[in-house]
């Protein structure tokens, strides 16, 4: 053999070592938003490989904010988006139906669609959990757990009271309850305002965002502040002194939901990788630590953390009091914009 020859049968060679086997070069892969933190590990961890054993498919993650998956979906509007299936609060919901960023949801082809309790059913995608606030505190600072909103404004907490900015859900769902509790509605809000300027002498910091927020509670600048269910059970499993507890007005919170792109890719595993999110068993596993996500399928009983804070029974998480978004995200640049004038510090 002339040395010619030789190098392009050894080229040949290592050229077939890179092409992939037949079955993987007919495997699909799903591309798939998820938020970040123990959201994409519990995605990563328990819902993917489900996933992949059902279908054979392929599952990418695309870890990215609700509101940055709406932009994404607007700039790549009329051509392929970037992701099949989208991970949206409530108030993205409402943004992304009404610019024709989803589909509505195919129930007939979701087999465990029908397994969700009536409240997280919806045409837009199934809901997946619930996202709850209440009061967080740190027992090693406050003993007894409070009872009632009205505690933030105690004279004892001069300094120690917490506060997020408006661009968090945390912070405009804990706007518009407080709103609600001192007589106000969605068209006058000037009743939650008045009392947040009466909180600012007991207020020590307003994080920016979540991650400065907990950063707040690792350190201890705060002992009492506005905190939902599932970042208070992540900082727990960090061994940061932080409860959670929930006033005698009751729990109030959102939704978080799975959605179907529209023009999608594979709009068929996608439907599929949302049902395996239905699933009981999979939800069951997501409701232990570290995960903490609050269940939606009406089969999986509850345990742990959320029975102490939260819901005794799956009827108790459909009473769980919303928050009316339609109302309220309108306003919400608005309300973020005098938030920032009038109480940020």
């Amino acid at each position: 053999m002339d040395r010619r020859r030789m190098l392009a049968g050894a080229a040949a060679l290592g050229a077939a070592s890179f092409v992939p086997a037949r079955p993987f070069a007919q495997a699909k892969t799903l591309v798939a938003a998820t938020f970040p933190g123990t959201w994409n590990e519990a995605h990563r961890n328990i819902l993917a490989p489900a996933f992949r054993r059902a279908t054979g498919a392929a599952v990418t993650q695309s870890i990215i904010l609700g509101t940055d998956q709406v932009a994404r979906l607007q700039a790549a509007k009329g051509s392929r988006p970037p992701f099949d299936v989208a991970i949206f609060d409530s108030p993205q919901v409402l943004d992304a139906a009404r610019e024709g960023l989803i589909v509505e949801y195919p129930v007939a082809k979701s087999p465990r669609y029908g397994e969700l309790l009536p409240a997280f059913q919806d045409k837009w995608g199934p809901k997946i959990t619930m996202q709850v606030i209440g009061i967080g505190y740190n027992p090693k600072k406050i003993a007894a757990a409070p009872k009632s909103w009205d505690e933030l404004w105690e004279p004892k907490y001069k300094g120690r009271v917490g506060l997020t900015a408006l661009n968090s859900q945390l912070g405009i769902a804990f706007l518009a309850e407080l709103n609600r509790l001192k007589g106000g509605d969605e068209g006058n809000f000037e009743p939650a305002f008045k009392a947040l300027r009466e909180l600012l002498p007991n207020v020590g910091a307003i994080a920016a965002n979540l991650g400065a927020y907990a950063t707040l509670w690792q350190q201890e600048q705060i002992d009492i502040a506005p905190y939902n269910f599932n970042f208070v059970q992540t900082l727990k499993g960090k061994d940061v002194p932080v409860e959670l507890a929930i006033p005698g007005s009751g729990p109030v919170g959102w939704s978080t939901s799975l959605h179907l792109v529209a023009n999608a890719a594979e709009p068929d595993l996608a439907v599929k990788y949302i049902d395996e999110h239905l699933d009981a068993g999979i939800q069951a596993q997501m409701l232990q630590p570290p995960y903490d996500v609050i269940p939606t399928n009406s089969k999986v009983k509850l345990e742990g953390a959320i029975t102490l804070a939260i819901a005794k029974t799956q009827d108790d998480l459909g009473k769980i009091r919303t928050i009316d978004w339609d109302k309220l995200n309108p306003q919400r640049g608005a309300l973020i914009e005098r938030f920032n004038r009038e109480i940020k510090l």
